[in-house]
């Protein structure tokens, strides 16, 4: 019989991470993360109901996750009221390692979200290339690069800038565990806030290739060509130093000193 009158409910996270992250509120002035999340249980089936912090970010997921909800790529939507968003839970282990099968089955979800109404535009149609100028500016503002640093990867960025580029659907967090492998196994999706739309295409790459890929690299980008998605590679480049500027300024900002790490500009300095 179903639960008329409530579920069940349980936070996502453990409680330690609840607490930190709270107490990390209180004390601290990094911005400010207050989305929550939770498995509710109904019947024996498992679905995640995730509570944003206004109703307009819930509706940008939702429409996100309908325009793949054919493809299973990510969770289903079930029902997106106000702040609130109801997705299906997907039963699965994490990704915990990346080897060639890994590296072929996330490059067949990532080509799904490349393929997906991409459009060429002038790079001056767009805000990227002034982005990242800003984002090396702020980190030789607050001492994280040095003038001279900041003045070389400015030039050198200046050279890596294409004409044109690919702006569509990316994987805004491409990180291991937020991919789970389901039950049939398949390779999918679970975090939906990193499904993003109007994104500098092969971004999600890039924070895959600092983040676990290794000496995948070239293989994952083989098979997204092999895939024939829109074709980033030319000025991939651009797209990882771009990246890679952004994620070390929100990295510093959000306190995440593990992954502040200048020194992964530095292949760009020796080109």
């Amino acid at each position: 019989m179903p639960a008329w009158f409530g579920f069940r409910q349980r936070p996502l996270h453990p409680l330690g991470r609840r607490l930190r992250f709270r107490l990390l509120g209180w004390l601290s002035n990094r911005p400010p993360n207050s989305k929550r999340i939770y498995v509710v249980t109904i019947g024996g089936r498992r679905y995640k109901r995730v509570v944003f912090s206004d109703s307009h970010q819930a509706e940008i997921a939702a429409a996100r996750l309908e325009s793949f909800g054919p493809s299973g790529i990510y969770p289903a939507l079930v029902l997106q009221r106000e702040r609130e968003l109801w997705v299906e839970y997907v039963e699965g282990e994490p990704l915990r390692h990346a080897d060639r099968e890994v590296v072929e089955q996330l490059a067949g979800l990532f080509s799904v979200l490349y393929r997906r109404d991409a459009r060429r535009e002038p790079i001056d149609a767009t805000p990227f290339a002034w982005a990242l100028h800003r984002d090396l500016r702020f980190l030789r503002e607050v001492g994280l690069i040095s003038q001279d640093v900041h003045r070389a990867l400015d030039e050198i960025a200046e050279k890596l800038t294409p004409k044109e580029v690919w702006v569509g659907y990316d994987c805004t967090d491409a990180i291991l565990k937020n991919f789970v492998r389901d039950r049939s196994g398949r390779v999918r999706g679970i975090d939906v806030e990193s499904l993003g739309a109007d994104e500098l295409v092969g971004s999600g790459a890039a924070k895959a290739a600092v983040r676990w890929l290794g000496g995948l690299r070239e293989v994952f980008l083989a098979e997204l060509r092999a895939r024939e998605v829109p074709d980033f590679t030319p000025y991939f480049p651009f797209v990882e130093m771009s990246f890679l500027a952004f994620w070390q300024k929100s990295s510093f900002l959000e306190k995440k000193r593990r992954f502040v790490d200048p020194s992964l500009f530095d292949r760009f300095l020796g080109q």
